[in-house]
């Protein structure tokens, strides 16, 4: 039986750095007002891999929840689960869709009455580095909006707009320390009622991975698989 790797939906479910999660949860749990102070967007930045469109699609339904439900009164901010489905705009910035062209249609659209509770609208740009120049410089502009939340990754931030990244909160999702993956992944064969390997064994295929979380998970379930065909062999 494979190993119950399920789909994040909470905080909890990735691992991270310590001061990445102490910024997520701060943003969350309202310690920073968000959007304010001139900044508007959250910007996951890290390897490929790593789970940043993952969590960018994430944080509009946590957001919501947190500033129109009591949800934190019951539960750790690490526990959130999306219970608003708000309305979301998301935008793969590729080739053909990363001019000023595509800046000015978003800054039409959030112009118009926002259908979420919290009033605000929600864009996620995905890869926002491979916007061009005229784009970036547009959309610092829109950047400067109270009512509209950006959430943006990129793989590469040094390609970044310093003007986007300076009205950004910087959330880094590069490798979290191998203890907590580790954690992690104990969490997960224990909710597949297996026995994990030794720590030692599972920290190797974490260091290999390189922060990708894709290549962790994938390996991991790989070497799974080759325990229990030898436990068969046997």
């Amino acid at each position: 039986m494979a190993l119950n790797i399920s789909t994040p939906s909470s905080p909890d479910d990735f691992a991270l750095m310590p001061h990445t999660r102490a910024k997520l949860e701060a943003v969350l749990d309202g310690t920073v007002k968000f959007p304010g102070n001139g900044v508007s967007a959250l910007l996951l930045y890290g390897v490929y891999g790593s789970g940043k469109t993952t969590m960018a699609k994430l944080l509009p339904g946590w957001l919501e929840t947190v500033k129109t439900t009591p949800v934190l009164q019951s539960i750790p901010v690490g526990s959130i689960i999306d219970s608003t489905q708000p309305n979301i705009d998301f935008y793969s910035c590729a080739q053909g869709q990363n001019g000023a062209t595509l800046i000015g249609q978003i800054q039409s659209h959030v112009m118009t009455m926002s259908f979420n509770p919290s009033c605000l609208h929600y864009v996620i740009l995905d890869e926002v580095d491979n916007l061009t120049a005229a784009a970036h410089a547009s959309l610092k502009a829109i950047m400067n909006y109270t009512h509209v939340v950006f959430v943006l990754t990129t793989n590469h931030l040094n390609k970044v707009d310093p003007g986007v990244i300076n009205r950004s909160i910087v959330l880094d999702m590069n490798s979290a320390p191998t203890s907590a993956w580790v954690s992690k992944i104990k969490s997960i064969y224990a909710a597949s009622g297996k026995k994990p390997p030794p720590d030692q064994a599972i920290a190797g295929v974490v260091n290999a991975g390189n922060g990708s979380a894709r290549t962790i998970l994938t390996d991991i379930e790989i070497t799974q698989s080759i325990r229990e065909r030898q436990f068969e062999d046997e």
